[in-house]
């Protein structure tokens, strides 16, 4: 066996310090080409918009092209996966939304573990669902929708935009502190659930304040409680539901970034300042603002600890309601 020399030693640490510089001078040059900000869900949808108005900020800020790309399906899982696979070189990033929480919370088979595969960076925005009633059901708060539910046993109703997601999860967590028993009834998006509620073939429905609160201001609709931590500036005369139903209680559609596991500290936490600075631009919060969304922006770590909570917090829903997923 030959022995090291100190000639070779040399050599050997020398070769160890180049590769060591060259890591650290790329990530000192990141970003030097195109970020792809992986959207897991179809243009023109809530989570795009945001998504969209982030990356145009994001690309004045850092001087490279972020490019939004559209991968949905299998309520977001599917551009996860995508972007759980990618290189963690802070080139493919994800813009995704509560819906990581929930399939975690209801422990979907999915080929990515989203506490070892995905590394959290920023927490975006929070939009609050509406609580919402029928027209037809004559029910215009709290205190009407126990009386329906007493006068009318067993057909109290409502709709949701699909088994286990959030507008299911709300209403379900809302009836139950209530100690009344409802129908679910459920579609395949918001876009399906809107026209059999408005026509009063469902009695309730809870659906982020952004698309629901157009049905409410052309009085289609009756708002009966928002979901955020306090009241909404879209429509301020509504109760929250930690005031009329729950007290502590608060969720909302919240939209978040993550990066692949693996991807160097220093593009993390150049990504999450770049997102807090785009979040208090004037023209990001007016036009977050509009949309009924609260900016949150926050340090990888406090995004980490948010999202175990969320995951520990809808499991236990899961647990003891027995809602499964087919």
């Amino acid at each position: 066996m030959k022995k090291t020399t100190f000639k070779h030693c040399k050599i050997l640490l020398a070769a160890a310090l180049l590769i060591g510089g060259s890591q650290a001078i790329a990530q000192q040059a990141w970003p030097s080409k195109p970020i792809r900000l992986i959207v897991p869900f179809a243009p023109g949808g809530a989570t795009d918009q945001v998504a969209r108005l982030m990356g145009t900020k994001l690309t004045a800020q850092l001087g490279v092209t972020v490019l939004v790309e559209n991968k949905p399906g299998a309520n977001g899982n599917i551009g996860a996966d995508y972007v759980a696979k990618a290189a963690p070189d802070g080139y493919t990033v994800l813009h995704s939304t509560s819906s990581l929480a929930f399939t975690a919370a209801f422990r979907q088979k999915v080929s990515y573990d989203l506490a070892k595969d995905l590394a959290p960076v920023s927490l975006v925005i929070n939009q609050p669902l509406l609580i919402m009633a029928s027209n037809q059901s004559g029910i215009t708060n709290v205190q009407t929708l126990r009386d329906y539910a007493r006068k009318n046993a067993g057909k109290l109703s409502y709709a949701s935009s699909g088994t286990g997601n959030l507008t299911h999860l709300a209403m379900f967590v809302a009836l139950r502190a209530l100690e009344l028993d409802a129908t679910h009834v459920p579609y395949k998006g918001g876009a399906g659930a809107f026209p059999d509620f408005i026509a009063g073939r469902t009695d309730l429905f809870a659906d982020p304040i952004n698309s629901a609160y157009p049905y409410v201001r052309d009085g289609r609709v009756t708002a009966i409680a928002v979901t955020g931590a306090q009241r909404s500036a879209l429509a301020p005369n509504v109760p929250t539901v930690s005031e009329s139903i729950l007290p502590g209680f608060s969720m909302g559609a919240w939209q978040a970034l993550m990066a692949p596991a693996g991807t160097p500290p220093a593009i993390i936490n150049k990504l999450s300042a770049a997102y807090s600075v785009a979040l208090k631009d004037p023209e990001v919060k007016a036009k977050l603002a509009a949309q009924g969304a609260e900016p949150i922006g926050s340090t990888p770590e406090a995004f980490k600890s948010f999202i175990d909570a969320e995951v520990r917090r809808w499991e236990k829903v899961v647990d003891s309601s027995g809602i499964r997923l087919d």
